[in-house]
Order: structure tokens, then sequence, then C-alpha cells
């Protein structure tokens, strides 16, 4: 709305511009050669006025300017002043047109030039006059072209702007929910181990309290604990949802506990020892410490498979191979059943969320995944790259 006011604006002022260049003319003219000059101004200041509409019909004020001129040149030598309104006109024709456009604008502003120059008694002169004429109409053509094509290419700036802008918006809107399903991940895998290893170790307590008051205290410890250390990676957890750092950073904020890492395998078997369940970790390889993200994975790979063992499974015997590769880590977890299983490792078909979370992790990665039942039991394997060479994080 402003912009079309001040265009108006300018337009308004160009019109009374000219009008008052017309007025000068007569006013120092010697006298009328054809018709009163006064007259003349009934013909021109109409003319000139048809600018205000040169933005949106701009061959309105073309056509009629280019008329006035050739008719007040031939009843009178006073059309000079509609000069530039005509070149005016052609210029917004141009910059609303394309080459045809253009093209016929200018041809309909050369048609004025051979009406004032036909009197010309030396074909020389008028010659002459064309030439200038033509000169000034193709000035004013290129500059409409350039005109049009700079207004083209700010309007594909602008468009090419917002399309950033909603795709910036639509990578905002992706990474905040992968934000959040990573951070549901995290909570399930703390959670969802944690409290199954303190439902384990409440009811081996409960059991024993009475005939064994010593165990029941050793493992009403070992529950406390447990419950400690799930408390402080909760903790650590939310930190990360109130401070912009990478996973090194958080696990160095005063009172938090580290991220778990594979140095901490040999606790989480062995705080499942009640289970009813044989344990057995095995490393194969050079084992190397890793970067902080496939650390993290790897041991809530283990997190999950143990815990399902321990919700699902009965009593049996179950094993942890950990098999550094020299371009990747090999997780295989891997139980057997003895006795009526109340569910395998993997619940059933193997497609709840903990093995889909898993499945994600893996991706996120780089490595692969796979869960499936085997004779008595459940397998499940992940492969992280983790090339020898590369830099710790």
């Amino acid at each position: 709305m402003v912009g079309s006011k001040r265009a108006f604006l300018f337009d308004l002022a160009l019109v009374v511009l000219f009008a008052g260049l017309y007025v000068l003319e007569i006013a120092v003219q010697p006298g009328p050669l054809g018709m009163p000059g006064w007259s003349a101004m009934a013909i021109s200041c109409p003319a000139m006025a048809t600018l205000l509409l040169r933005r949106r019909w701009p061959w309105i004020p073309l056509v009629v300017t280019v008329t006035a001129a050739i008719v007040l040149t031939l009843l009178s030598d006073l059309g000079g002043p509609t000069s530039f309104p005509i070149l005016i006109s052609v210029y917004s024709v141009c910059r609303k047109s394309g080459v045809v456009g253009s093209t016929a604008a200018a041809a309909l502003a050369m048609v004025w030039p051979f009406f004032y120059t036909f009197p010309e008694p030396s074909p020389l002169a008028a010659f002459a006059s064309i030439v200038y004429a033509g000169v000034d109409v193709g000035m004013v053509v290129a500059w409409g072209y350039a005109a049009r094509v700079a207004a083209a290419r700010a309007a594909q700036l602008e468009r090419t702007v917002a399309l950033l802008d909603a795709a910036r918006d639509q990578l905002a809107v992706e990474a905040a929910a992968s934000e959040r399903a990573r951070i549901a991940r995290e909570f399930h895998d703390i959670v969802s181990h944690n409290l199954s290893v303190v439902a384990l170790r409440a009811g081996v307590a409960r059991a024993l309290v009475d005939r064994d008051p010593g165990h029941a205290r050793e493992t009403l410890r070992e529950l406390e604990q447990t419950s400690s250390a799930a408390l402080s990676e909760l903790r650590t957890l939310l930190s990360a949802l109130h401070h912009d750092t990478s996973s090194g950073e958080i696990a160095e904020l005063p009172g938090r506990q580290p991220m778990p890492r594979l140095d901490r395998i040999e606790d989480l078997v062995r705080s499942l020892r009640e289970a009813g369940v044989s344990w057995r970790l095995e490393r194969r390889g050079t084992v190397r410490e890793l970067n902080s993200g496939l650390e993290l994975t790897a041991f809530r790979v283990v997190q999950e498979a143990v815990t399902n063992v321990l919700k699902h499974a009965g009593p049996g015997y179950a094993r942890v191979l950990l098999e550094y590769g020299a371009a990747a880590l090999r997780i295989e977890i891997t139980n057997h059943v003895t006795a009526s299983p109340r569910r395998h490792l993997g619940g059933g078909a193997g497609s709840g969320h903990g093995l889909i979370g898993l499945r994600e992790r893996v991706a996120l990665v780089g490595g692969t995944f796979t869960a499936h039942p085997v004779q008595g039991g459940f397998h499940l394997e992940a492969v992280l790259p983790c090339p020898e060479n590369s830099d710790l994080v």
C-alpha cells in the first residue's frame, strides 16, 4: 500500500513537471503557428495525465501521447514537450512486455519523428533527426529491458529466499523431531533396564529377607547402587535438554555421571547374576577405545538385549560377544533357555519398541542390526563401523 502510494505521487509529479514545461514553452513562444498555444494544452495536458496509468496499463499512455504529439505537430509546432512522456511510456511498456512488446512500442514511438521531420527541406537533416530519435528510443528500450531483467532477478531471489526459509524451518522441525526421538530412546534404555533390575533385586531381597538376611542386605545395597546410577544417568540426560553441549561436554558437568561406555559392560552383566541366567562376557580382537557416540550406541545395544533377557527369558545361559575388527565392532547377544521361557529375548515377534529403537540407533551410526529367534532362544547382532585410524570424539 505504501509503495503504491509513492509510485502514484511520483507519476503525478512527472505529469505536473511536463505540464509546467509545456506552459513554459507556450509562454516563451513568439506566437502561434497554426493554432493558439493555450488551446493546444487542451490536447497535450490530458495526454500527459495518462502517465498516471502507465504502471497498470502502459500501452494507454503510449498510444495517447504519440497520437497527441502527431496531432500537435500537424496543427502547430508545439509538440516538443510530449517527447518525454512518450519515452517514459515506452519504458513502462518494456518493463512489462517481452521482446515483441518492446519492439512494437519502439516502432510506435518512432512514428511521430517521421511526422515532424517530413517538412525538413534537407533529406540529410531529416535523416539525422530520425537517427537521433531512434537513439533516444533505443536507449529507453534498453533501459526498460534492463530494469525488467533486474526486477525478474529480484523476484527470483525473493522466491529463493522464501524457499530457503521454508527449507530451514523444515530442517529445524525434523531436527527437533530427531532430537525428541533420541531423547525418548535414551529414556527408554535407562528406565527400562534399571527398573527391570530394581524389580529383580527387590524380588530376590524379599525372598531372602527371612532365611538369609545377610544376602538380602547385600541385594538391597546393590539395588540402591542401581537406583542411584539410574538417577544419575537421568540427570545427565536432562542436563542435555538445558545445555547446548556435546556428549563429551555433558559428561564433564559437575555432579553428573559420564555417559555409559563399553568399559561398564562387566558391571552391567554382573548386576544380572540373580536372574537365573548364566552370563558369559567375551571380547575378541584388540580392545580399543571408540568415539563416545559409538561407545554409547554399543552399550545401549547390550543393555537393551540383556534387559529383554531379564524380562522375557526363562532360566538358562547367555553370551555377550564384543568382537573388535579392523573396521567394525560386532556385538552378539545370544540366550538359550533351559526351562519354560516367559518370552524370548525379542519379545515374541521381535517388533517391540526396544528393538525398533536399537535398529534406529545402529542405523544412525551407519551400522547394521539383526535380531531373530534361534533354537531355544534368541540371537541379536549389531555391526558398528569403527575404523582403527578414526579419530576419537
